[in-house]
């Protein structure tokens, strides 16, 4: 059984081909192409949802749609910002993707486009104030905006401030007139590229960027580059980007506010989790499969059972998901086609739920594990009677058993809380035992 979940392959014509979209996202794909479509301008969209929640997946699918399996078509680019954030200025970044719209063979407008991205970087690096300035025996003193850094500047002679200071001045009106030609020109340039049709630019992954570049890069959006004929979707989780916001400017900022000078509409990703709609269900089935070899059969099937009751009730994200399945395939692995009775089946599928998602749980101090955590961290006192997770329930008295004293122990056997198995024998120390298993490997 494969350790990692294999990775989905998403052609860039497939669209919401049924056996990828397998949460039947196709629906809320074409509203937002609507949506898209007609709101006209140049409106700023945010496609929120938690880490691992399958985003980048969707957007994927979702271009193969727009390009390839609608009419009319929309032309997309696919920016990810994670990948780019080691830029210091995203200005450039986002205008060479742009670029690449234009045909090999139209020369013309794309001397055109340099041109007028040349002046208008120019303009905001001399806007920053960048200096590199020698001072004494102390080497360089880098990138300083002289409207922010009055500490360093007071390390520069008075020529050399008088100096910047004039530049800016100088250059102030022709900065801006550089730029709003740029924006004027990239105006003209969406609706000449696309015959008058919207052009989708997605950002991708914009909350796990360095604080600082998803900043500047969601302000030059703004400013710069949210133009009409130009549609951005920026595809992030917005409660740790609202994070980022208060790391760059502190506790005291409201993020909410900061961000709805940027972004126009919020959506949500969907995730269904009724009970006989499951996406983190659907999930587990299908990632589990691709992690089979052919042919493979799974001895300890009762695991697998658990496994699907503590994703709907815990709802993890996919990423998580993902984890959950790596620790049991080497589990699975190690134990090969031995099977194990009821209750270490039951005690894997949950060290594989605590290590993916609560890892702090099992650890042991003086040889104990600590069982008011695990109990809390696993939410044992929220698993009701329903008959929807009687596998849960069993989880929850066989934890309480496992870490329980002797007499508390002897009270559950009395009450036929916790039954002997077919040896004879009470289970104890599972969820040390099977943690044991698992405590030298930690999949990434």
């Amino acid at each position: 059984m494969k350790i990692v979940v294999p990775e989905v392959q998403i052609s860039s014509d497939c669209g919401f081909s049924p056996n990828i979209d397998i949460f039947k996202r196709k629906g809320f794909g074409e509203r937002l192409a609507n949506l898209v479509e007609n709101s006209g301008g140049s409106p700023v969209i945010a496609l929120d949802s938690g880490w691992g929640e399958g985003k980048s997946t969707f957007v994927k699918m979702w271009r193969g749609y727009l390009e390839n399996h609608r009419e009319p078509e929309i032309i997309s680019i696919y920016f990810d910002a994670f990948e780019n954030d080691y830029q210091k200025d995203p200005f450039l970044t986002l205008a060479s993707e742009i670029y690449q719209l234009i045909s090999v063979e139209d020369e013309e407008t794309k001397t055109k486009f340099k041109d007028k991205a040349t002046k208008a970087a120019k303009s905001l690096v001399r806007g920053a104030l960048k200096v590199s300035v020698k001072v004494g025996t102390a080497g360089i003193v880098d990138g300083s905006a002289v409207d922010m850094a009055e500490k360093e500047l007071s390390n520069l002679v008075a020529d050399q401030v008088d100096d910047l200071i004039k530049e800016r001045f100088e250059h102030a009106e022709k900065d801006k007139l550089a730029l709003k030609e740029f924006r004027n020109y990239l105006s003209s340039f969406a609706s000449e590229v696309n015959g008058g049709k919207p052009i989708v630019f997605i950002i991708d992954e914009l909350d796990r960027c360095k604080p600082d570049f998803a900043l500047e890069l969601l302000e030059q959006v703004k400013h710069l580059f949210s133009v009409q004929g130009i549609t951005f979707l920026l595809v992030t989780n917005r409660e740790q980007l609202e994070e980022s916001i208060k790391s760059k400017y502190g506790q005291g900022i409201d993020p909410t506010n900061y961000l709805h000078k940027f972004i126009n509409v919020w959506l949500t990703m969907p995730r269904a989790s009724s009970e006989y709609n499951d996406n983190g269900y659907q999930f587990l089935q299908n990632a589990l499969s691709a992690m089979k070899e052919e042919n493979e059969v799974i001895a300890n099937t009762e695991s697998v059972s658990v496994l699907s009751d503590i994703v709907k009730f815990y709802q993890p994200s996919f990423r998580e998901i993902e984890r959950m399945l790596s620790y049991f395939s080497i589990i699975n692995n190690m134990l090969g086609s031995q099977r194990y009775l009821e209750e270490y089946q039951y005690m894997i599928a949950m060290v594989c739920y605590l290590k993916a998602c609560q890892p702090n749980c099992l650890k042991v101090i003086n040889g104990k594990l600590n069982s008011s955590h695990i109990i809390e961290s696993a939410r044992l006192d929220e698993i009701s009677s329903s008959e929807s997770y009687y596998s849960l329930q069993y989880v929850n008295k066989l934890v309480r058993f496992d870490l329980a004293d002797e007499d508390a122990r002897k009270q559950m056997l009395e009450e036929g809380k916790i039954q002997m198995n077919r040896m004879g024998r009470t289970p104890q120390d599972l969820l040390k035992t099977i943690s044991s298993w698992l405590s030298e490997i930690n999949p990434s």
